[in-house]
C-alpha cells in the first residue's frame, strides 16, 4: 500500500526559558497543553494514506500528527523548520555538527524528551538520555536493572519487569510501570539509557532519532 504524506510543518514559539515541572518518567498520560505550558517546542504534520485503487482520487485515511519536544527549531537545506539536527551529520559540515552537538550537550544536557500525538491523543513518549548526568536532579539514573527498579519504588510507583521479546531475566528492557507498558534500553558501560511508550498499542517501538532529528521530518503515516 503505497504511503502519501503531505507534509505541513508548523512551529509554536513558547519559550524553553519556562520551567519544566514534569516528571516525564512517570507514564501517566499528559495533555499537549501540560507541554506547552512546560515550554515545549510544538512541531505538526498532516499525513494523507491514499487507497491506490487509481480508480479515483479517494483518501483511505488522514492523521494529523503534533509533536512537543525540548528541542529549539532549525531551518533545514530546504527552507522548512525542524528540530535542530543531532543525527546524521554525514553531509553536513564540521562547524554545523559541532554547534549542534554543543547545543545537545551544554543546553539540553544530553537528554532529548518528545511526545507524539495522532489526532489529538497521545501515541508515544521518548526519552533519551545519551550520557547520563549525575548532577542534573532531573533526570534519574536508569542505566541498570537494579536502578530503574530502586528509582520507581522509591517514588511508589509500581513497576514489573516483563520477560518478552528481547527482554530477558538477565537485561530486562520492558517493564510494566503504573499499568503502562514501557521499553528502556540501557547500558551501565555507556551511562546512556532510552525510554519509550507506546500508548496505543503497548508494545511497538520507534527509532525516533531517524524520524525527527537527522535535519528534517520525515512525515510517516504510522499504522499502529
Amino acid at each position: 500500500m503505497r504511503n502519501i504524506a503531505l507534509l505541513f510543518l508548523t512551529l509554536t514559539f513558547i519559550s524553553c526559558k519556562k520551567k519544566d515541572t514534569i516528571n516525564h518518567f512517570l507514564t501517566k498520560p499528559i495533555t499537549q497543553q501540560d507541554l506547552k505550558k512546560n515550554g515545549f517546542y510544538h512541531y505538526s504534520y498532516t499525513a494523507i494514506l491514499d487507497d491506490e485503487d487509481q480508480v479515483d482520487d479517494t483518501i483511505k485515511s488522514i492523521a494529523k500528527y503534533d509533536m512537543y519536544s525540548n528541542v529549539k527549531p532549525e531551518v533545514n537545506k530546504e527552507g522548512k523548520l525542524c528540530p535542530t539536527q543531532l543525527w546524521n551529520f554525514d553531509h553536513e559540515d564540521s562547524i554545523k555538527k559541532k554547534k549542534n552537538i554543543d547545543y545537545l550537550k551544554k543546553e539540553l544536557d544530553n537528554t532529548i524528551i518528545t511526545y507524539l500525538f495522532r489526532n489529538d491523543s497521545l501515541f508515544y513518549k521518548e526519552i533519551n538520555v545519551i550520557f547520563f548526568n549525575n548532577q542534573n536532579k532531573n533526570i534519574p539514573d536508569l542505566t541498570s536493572k537494579e536502578k530503574i527498579l530502586k528509582y520507581y519504588h522509591n517514588i511508589k510507583i509500581s513497576i514489573k519487569p516483563l520477560y518478552e521479546q528481547s527482554s530477558t531475566q538477565n537485561y530486562p528492557t520492558i517493564y510494566m510501570i503504573d499499568n503502562h507498558k514501557s521499553i528502556i534500553y540501557y547500558s551501565e558501560t555507556d551511562n546512556c539509557y532510552r525510554f519509550f511508550t507506546n500508548y496505543l498499542n503497548n508494545s511497538t517501538y520507534y527509532d525516533i532519532r531517524e524520524y525527527w532529528y537527522s535535519g528534517d521530518v520525515f512525515e510517516m503515516y504510522y499504522f499502529d
